[in-house]
């Protein structure tokens, strides 16, 4: 058995090595950036539009609970949208080809994208758009790269019409 002076003893240690040991707890409160590369723009008119959500409320296409929103030009059909000082955690990344500058995606009366639209992880769109767990990654780097494929539901080919 263990007197009371070897647990003080013990406890000190602890006291002592313990600010010394890497700890998740302390690597949470990092900050990074999400580097969106985007392919599959069926010309280079407008802008990539990129909207960043920590979690289900708005995902993926309302920009008012977004965590962050950029936009970026295409050219040559790609774009890269770069999103900066973000808190390390779980994240989903939304993104849209405004083709008409207005600085959301269009729809249509029914509620079906006119513009591109992809999403972190690229998952599937077909039978509406995706949620935020089928898309999420996590953030605990200073710097990580995101690759999605934008698609268009209507009107694949051909004018923004």
């Amino acid at each position: 058995m263990r007197s009371l002076a070897g647990y003080l003893s013990l406890a000190a240690v602890f006291m002592i090595m313990f600010p010394l040991m890497p700890s998740p707890v302390f690597a949470k409160e990092g900050r990074g950036e999400i580097i969106v590369e985007i392919t599959g723009f069926r010309n280079s008119e407008g802008r990539a539009g990129a909207l960043l959500f920590a979690g289900d409320e708005g995902f993926p296409d309302s920009p008012g609970p977004a965590a962050a929103k950029a936009f970026s030009p295409i050219e040559h059909n790609r774009s890269r949208v770069v999103l900066e000082d973000i808190p390390y955690g779980t994240y989903a990344v939304s993104v849209f080809h405004d083709e008409d500058g207005d600085g959301k995606p269009r729809k249509s009366f029914f509620g079906i994208p006119l513009e591109g639209v992809g999403a972190s992880r690229n998952p599937s769109m077909r039978f509406g758009p995706p949620g935020f767990s089928e898309s999420s990654f996590t953030l605990d780097t200073p710097e990580r790269e995101v690759n999605i494929i934008i698609r268009y539901l209507k009107g694949q080919k051909g004018s923004r019409r």
